[in-house]
């Protein structure tokens, strides 16, 4: 029992100080709100004459929803003792006698919406700071607008003043968003552009960043949807305002220099007629010949067409010659050959298959049934004649047999053309890639090595020797070694006009062509003739035989021409030599002050195409 009374001595002590407590203000008091009259400290609907204030003691917030609020306390039609927030939603009007709001401490409004505050001697009468911000519209009426306290604002507020009135106005909002229709009417493409600013009322609408949309370029702000007004961004403004972007549609124009320098594309507005591109593409040993609007070059750009979409303009190039020469190639799958109206009909010249190698795993090399009776009759139309060798070798010693076995048939035959190693993977009729040559999956260095072995032994035998393959072939590796060391390129490329860039000669550019005197399709081929360069680095030597004289090969050349002059008479021809690897001629009936010169030619239609003679020389001294 002792126990329970000292402990309830405790408790009432202690009930007792914080009584004492309480009353000398050390312990914190709720603030005391009274709204109409009536006080809502403990929190929950106030008295409104129309819309609804709700009040949470926890944060001290009055929630104003379309409120009208009227009466007073001390004056006043909302009183609070302590720290207020009215809270705003839509229009709200709060009417005191002497003030609208009068609050001891702190008084802050913020939402959404507008707020007039009226009393005969204030709006609001604030012991403390009057704040504003979010986008409220407030109002302060009375002799005294605001008493007392102090007013702070965001500095995008405009505050207006006039007798008995103050306004906080908030900025205004700009939207910035786009019609439905680009500058040519067109529906607009994408997602909708929607963005929201604010701006100072009172002041212009600043200029927004230039928006971005794909496919478009911006066309600058217009006041109305149908973009006929441009927005006037000097114009001052109080209200909300919208403004449309306007678009147009970007279409591009391409170019396709098929193997020449690029050319960048070109962007216009729909609709704009475009011009030819500052400078034409450039392609090495090419001429431009103008831009075109197909890809089969057929017809010319069309220049004064206005834009109405994404356009492609083809690059149509010549290849630099001074003869551009269109013949055929033939085998036994053409049947019997009418020459004579194969001359007649515009071919200068032909490649006949003198034999192949079957691509079976033993390669038995055979002849063209027709190899005899085709070159017969084709250098008796006067058509220049070259041949060639389908090839599957695999190896160097393979490709030195087939040099050896055309070498066999040509039985020395005079040929106006190139002997030719047809380099090919053998296919089936589907296209599918098969044969010996397939199955040995060389590399691009083994291929090159190959076609070099044979035409090397081809130029040793007093002919001139080239290689067949198709672009893949020659842009590898075999291109650049075929170049290297001076052989011919016949390059095979079905298309209306090839983009491969490396040397070459000759070109089939198709495989399915018709030619008068011949019935079955037959392939399609273009010759480039250059004049053959001047012949140098010729020299004189002395031997037991006679004068020999040698000079640096020309690569290409059909064979040379070596002339000698005596005394002071003029030059004659002395001796031809056929093949671009023959460079040694002997002289055995030389004279003292015999004179030397040399030039390389070409077979073209049957005449000679000389190239520039060389340097003369002349034996230093009589032979023996």
């Amino acid at each position: 029992m002792k126990t329970l009374r000292n402990f309830c001595c405790v408790l009432l002590l202690a009930l007792l100080g914080l009584v004492l407590f309480a009353a000398s203000g050390l312990l914190p008091q709720p603030s005391r709100l009274w709204v109409g009259g009536v006080e809502v400290t403990a929190g929950g609907s106030a008295p409104t004459s129309a819309g609804s204030a709700v009040y949470d003691p926890d944060s001290r917030t009055l929630t104003l929803t379309d409120a009208v609020i009227e009466g007073q306390f001390h004056g006043a039609a909302i009183y609070a003792e302590g720290e207020l927030i009215l809270r705003l939603r839509g229009g709200n009007r709060i009417t005191g006698q002497s003030a609208g709001v009068t609050a001891l401490s702190d008084l802050t409004v913020s939402g959404q919406g507008s707020l007039t505050l009226e009393g005969t001697g204030s709006g609001v009468q604030v012991r403390g700071c009057l704040t504003v911000f979010d986008s409220v519209e407030l109002a302060l009426r009375g002799r005294e607008p605001l008493s007392w306290g102090k007013l702070h604002v965001s500095p995008m507020d405009m505050i207006l003043r006039e007798e008995g009135t103050l306004w906080v106005l908030p900025p205004y909002s700009v939207l910035l968003t786009d019609g439905a229709f680009d500058a040519a009417g067109h529906l607009l493409q994408g997602e909708p552009y929607y963005e929201t600013a604010s701006a100072r009322r009172g002041e212009p609408v600043p200029v927004p960043p230039e928006p971005k949309r794909e496919g478009y370029w911006f066309g600058g702000w217009y006041a109305d949807p149908e973009l006929t007004r441009p927005f006037d961004f000097s114009q001052v403004h109080m209200e909300s305002t919208v403004l449309y972007a306007r678009w147009i549609q970007i279409v591009a124009l391409r170019f396709d220099s098929w193997g020449g320098s690029e050319v960048p594309d070109a962007l216009y507005a729909w609709g704009d007629v475009p011009v030819p591109p500052p400078e034409e593409p450039v392609r090495e040993g090419w001429r431009f010949l103008g831009w075109y609007g197909d890809e089969r070059l057929r017809t010319e750009y069309d220049w004064t067409l206005p834009l109405e979409g994404e356009t492609w303009a083809y690059a149509k190039w010549e290849k630099v010659a001074d003869y551009t020469l269109y013949g055929i190639d033939a085998a036994r799958y053409q049947g019997e050959v009418d020459w004579p109206a194969v001359k007649a009909g515009g071919v200068s010249f032909v490649f006949l298959r003198i034999g192949y190698r079957g691509y079976g795993s033993e390669g038995i090399l055979s002849e063209d049934a027709n190899f005899e009776t085709n070159y017969r009759e084709a250098a008796a139309a006067g058509l220049d004649v070259g041949v060639y060798l389908f090839s599957q070798a695999i190896s160097t010693q393979e490709a030195v047999e087939e040099a050896r076995y055309v070498l066999e048939l040509l039985e020395g035959r005079e040929l106006g053309l190139p002997v030719v190693m047809d380099f090919e993977l053998a296919s089936d009729a589907s296209g599918g890639l098969l044969g010996r040559l397939y199955d040995a999956g060389l590399s691009g260095e083994e291929y090159a090595e190959i076609c070099l072995a044979f035409c090397r032994e081809i130029e040793r035998s007093g002919y001139t020797a080239a290689v067949y393959a198709g672009t893949a072939m020659f842009r590898d590796v075999l291109g650049e070694a075929l170049a290297r060391e001076g052989f011919g390129a016949w390059l095979a490329h079905w298309t209306v006009q090839t983009r491969y860039n490396g040397p070459f000669d000759y070109w089939q550019y198709s495989g399915s062509g018709h030619v008068s005197g011949i019935g079955p399709e037959v392939d399609l081929d273009i010759r480039y003739v250059l004049r053959p360069p001047q012949v140098t680095g010729l020299q004189i030597m002395p031997g037991p035989e006679g004068q020999t004289l040698r000079w640096d090969r020309v690569p290409g050349a059909q064979g040379y021409l070596v002339y000698r002059a005596d005394g002071d008479g003029g030059f004659g021809e002395l001796g031809r030599l056929s093949g671009a690897g023959s460079t040694l001629f002997t002289d055995p009936e030389w004279r003292e002050g015999s004179r030397y010169m040399v030039c390389a030619y070409l077979r073209v239609e049957g005449e000679d195409l000389k190239g520039e003679v060389s340097e003369i020389v002349s034996p230093e001294s009589p032979g023996p």
